[in-house]
Parts: C-alpha cells; structure tokens; sequence
C-alpha cells in the first residue's frame, strides 16, 4: 500500500513540474513580444550578444606611482611592527639574564664512579698491552 502512494505522489510532482515548465515557456513569450513593443531587445537575446569589455591599461608612471604608495605602506606597517616588539624582546632577554643556568652533572659522575670502581675499560690500544 505505502508503495502505491509514493508513486501517486511522484506523479503528482512531475505533473506540478510540467506545469510550471509550460507556464515558464509562456511568460519567456509574452515578454518577448512586450520587449518588441517598445523597441527593446529582449534579455534573453541580450545576453548572448554581450560583446566583452576591453582591458583598461594603466601608463607607466601610474604604475609606478602605486607601487610608490605600496612599498611605502610595507614599509610603515614593518616600523610598526619593529617598534611593538622591541619591547618585548628586551624584556625577555633581561628575563633570561636573571634565571641561573643549570648544568647537567649526572652523566659525569657516573663516568667517574665507574673508573674508581675499576670496572672501566680503556678505549685505547696501548692501555690494553701494557696488561
């Protein structure tokens, strides 16, 4: 049963679209014949016609008048930028200055121990023939 519904619905919405293609074709006639009326190309027709605009071109000293006022603008905003982290910088420098530097022992005195220990071996060819 569910079945038949469905497809009495999806008859329904290809009728309804039918119709509004059939209403759709007729309106796109009727403006044209308005168009014609006043002597006015309809826009359908209008924009297939619609020859490309040319490319305006800018003379060399405009040219290098804008690239004047960008390098300049770059050049404002980098000030800028230098001044707000210089600040910054310093502080963290005078920061790091005042914290002590800890130095890692533990892998010296283990070396160390090890040699009082005499369980260290010598890595060099002579000290193995004097034993």
């Amino acid at each position: 049963m569910p079945t038949a519904r469905r497809n009495d619905l999806a008859k329904l919405l290809r009728l309804a679209l039918e119709d509004l293609d059939t209403q759709i074709t007729d309106l796109r006639e009727i403006r044209i014949k308005l168009a014609a009326m006043i002597n006015r190309p309809s826009e359908a027709s209008a924009v297939g016609m619609a020859a490309p605009q040319k490319r305006r071109t800018l003379s060399a000293a405009a040219r290098a008048k804008i690239s004047a006022a960008a390098k300049a603008r770059w050049d404002r905003e980098r000030k800028a930028r230098a001044k707000k982290q210089k600040p910054k910088e310093t502080a963290k420098k005078a920061h790091v200055k005042a914290k002590p530097a800890k130095a890692k022992t533990t892998p010296v005195k283990a070396k160390e121990s090890q040699a009082k220990k005499g369980k260290a071996k010598s890595r060099t060819p002579a000290a193995n023939t004097e034993e």
